[in-house]
């Protein structure tokens, strides 16, 4: 059971980073073109998206290993 959980764990830091690594992109793409309120929105829509991918991934893990 903690096995599970740590591995979970560490898929879920793993798709933090990814967004991090991804919010330079978006201050140099975004950011001069439409503003800080766009920006926020898709620095926003970016993480809820990882996010969901990453429970996906997750969840199809779990379930093959049941």
């Amino acid at each position: 059971m903690l096995r599970r959980f740590a591995s979970r764990f560490d898929d879920m830091v793993l798709a933090l980073v990814i967004w991090m690594c991804t919010l330079p992109l978006v201050g140099l793409l975004v950011f001069p073109f439409f503003g800080l309120k766009i920006s926020l929105l898709v620095a926003t829509g970016l993480l809820i998206a990882i996010l969901v991918v990453c429970a996906g991934i997750c969840s199809w893990k779990i379930f093959n290993k049941s």
